[in-house]
């Protein structure tokens, strides 16, 4: 028997080794799920706002907060709404600066937004039942609770702005005092509705705690001028009743 060169060759050579070529699919074992972290999807409406996009927003949200002082002051919501009584005016003066400001702040505060945020409205629940209060058993009628009503994106920030400009000029250039009131509440009242949301806690409670200061003070005053009128006017009293005598 002759040997070749390529006999001796192939018996050199390894064996193949079946084993090594199967994989976990060959043989039906499922494999694990990828666990590794998908990047985030990418929405049209996503959208965050740089460093200098924010400081071009807040620039032009000092703007808008001369423009909204000068449509709407005198500001008197509650003579607007009840009419020129006299108590319309107590709330006018004690309430009408705190709600006008807070705008402003509101308006700065939307400015400087680097994301959405969802603008809540309080509701009244009708669930009622019993529950476990401080170890005893109490009957609940309902409670507040808030309701998602919209989303603010940032990137709709200068087509609002935009019109809430033009209103605004509309409103101090119109032609009617009542054209003015009818574009000043709503733009105030959508400024609470999505600064409210916007507002961090900690800001919230540091504010209603200055809130509640100013607000006792005013009410001091306002005793004060109540007391001093109903002096003079008993005074004024004695001096008429002497005079006909």
């Amino acid at each position: 028997m002759v040997t070749t060169i390529n006999d001796v060759k192939a018996r050199q050579l390894p064996r193949s080794r079946p084993w090594e070529n199967l994989d976990a699919a060959s043989l039906g074992v499922p494999t694990p799920p990828d666990r590794s972290p998908s990047p985030p999807p990418q929405s049209r409406h996503s959208s965050t706002s740089t460093t200098p996009t924010i400081l071009t927003r807040q620039l032009s949200s000092f703007a808008l907060i001369i423009l909204l002082y000068t449509a709407a002051m005198p500001f008197e919501p509650f003579a607007w709404m009840l009419g020129r009584l006299s108590g319309t005016y107590l709330f006018d003066r004690l309430l009408g600066g705190i709600i006008l400001f807070s705008a402003f702040y509101f308006q700065w505060r939307i400015a400087s937004l680097r994301a959405s945020v969802i603008v809540h409205l309080p509701a009244l629940t009708s669930d009622s039942g019993t529950r476990i209060q401080n170890g005893r058993v109490v009957k609940s009628e309902g409670s507040f609770t808030t309701t998602p009503v919209w989303v603010w994106r940032t990137n709709l920030y200068w087509t609002f702005a935009a019109s809430e400009a033009a209103l605004l000029v509309l409103a101090e250039w119109g032609p009617s005092e009542t054209l003015r009131r009818m574009i000043v509440v709503p733009i105030i009242a959508g400024l609470w509705a999505v600064g409210f949301a916007a507002t961090p806690e900690s800001y919230k409670r540091w504010a209603w705690g200055h809130i509640k200061a100013y607000l006792f003070v005013m009410v001091l005053d306002e005793l004060r001028r109540v007391a001093w009128s109903a002096i003079g006017a008993n005074s004024g009293g004695r001096r008429a009743r002497q005079a006909r005598w």
